[in-house]
């Protein structure tokens, strides 16, 4: 008979005292404990190692190298953990009774399981749950090549909402350390030619929204080089990993990505703040051959909008709808 697989759960932190104990707290209110409880504390300068020592015994705290960027302390704090199974968890964000559960089930669902993901509420600082947020469009179980293909255009999954087989995301290559804002989306898409993604249609976390400032023009710039780090280093990994010899989907999907970001900076941004962020996009407009798109936005007229961009604004519309009716659905 085989061994019940173990659960480990990473807590990167750096800063958040404000949050963090109720993220201990509901991390250890769990219908089925996690086996370990880590929490990486990038030498936070608030209350975080008061908080991470009022709960020694039930939670082990570990510092980082100096320095480390995002993936460096996700790397880090994945290699303290000892589960067959392992989670990476933000520390303003709640862990509901049924996490571990969840993400447990799931993972024995298939040998073959690389992913676990689920589904996940919206909160804001004060816990209020702003939206409910089912997976509408993946299936309970997506096999290679065609989880790779769902990356494409973002994260099919939530950082609050997810688990992953430690072992095989070794062999996949960790977190990609270049990225200086993405984490979850290079792994997924970096797991993606090893095994199966499962889906399990649970509300399972809260995840907290709207508290750290406007992150569109505070992290634009990053956002941008990462999107280019996906489509010219990690897509193309992945692809030849999963034996893929078409890869023309990778430079459509970059292009139409690149539309999108411009998009929304026409949409969010002032005139001033548009001709400020145009030198970001250049780099990323020769890569695509978008240069007359850039030209366009510079000099402030409308840009064409893709029909998935207006089908997109159609789903959003029927979206609340369509998340009360998956949430009424049995699980599968």
């Amino acid at each position: 008979m085989a061994r019940p697989l173990t659960f480990s759960v990473g807590i990167p932190t750096f800063n958040q005292a404000e949050y963090l104990e109720a993220t201990i707290l509901s991390l250890l209110n769990q219908t089925r404990p996690p086996d370990e409880i880590v929490i990486s504390d990038h030498f936070s300068t608030d209350h975080t190692p008061d908080i991470i020592a009022k709960y020694a015994g039930q939670v082990r705290g570990v510092k980082p190298p100096v320095g480390s960027n995002v993936g460096g302390q996700w790397n880090f704090t994945i290699s303290c953990l000892s589960g067959d199974w392992i989670t990476l968890f933000s520390s303003d964000d709640i862990a509901y009774p049924n996490f571990v559960e969840t993400l447990v089930r799931g993972a024995s669902r298939r040998d073959d399981a690389v992913l676990v993901r689920a589904g996940w509420e919206n909160i804001d600082k004060d816990g209020k749950v702003l939206s409910k947020q089912y997976l509408l469009s993946v299936k309970s179980t997506l096999l290679p090549p065609d989880n790779l293909f769902e990356q494409r255009h973002g994260p099919k999954a939530s950082f609050a909402a997810f688990a992953v087989h430690r072992e095989t995301l070794h062999k996949s290559g960790g977190y990609h350390l270049g990225m200086e804002s993405f984490g979850d989306w290079p792994m997924f898409a970096q797991l993606a030619p090893f095994g199966s993604f499962i889906y399990e249609n649970e509300l399972i976390s809260g995840y907290r929204v709207g508290h750290d400032g406007d992150k569109f023009r505070k992290r634009l710039g990053m956002w941008i080089r990462d999107e280019q780090r996906m489509f010219y280093e990690v897509f193309p990994l992945a692809a030849q990993r999963a034996g893929l010899t078409d890869t023309a989907w990778i430079a459509q999907s970059s292009r139409e990505n690149f539309l999108r970001y411009l998009l929304s900076a026409q949409d969010k941004l002032s005139a001033e703040e548009r001709a400020n962020v145009v030198p970001l996009f250049q780099s990323w407009a020769e890569r695509t051959g978008s240069e007359q798109l850039l030209q366009t936005f510079a000099e402030g007229r409308p840009l064409p909008r893709p029909m998935r961009s207006i089908l997109n604004r159609g789903k959003n519309l029927v979206r609340p709808f369509a998340q009360r009716l998956r949430g009424a659905l049995p699980r599968r």
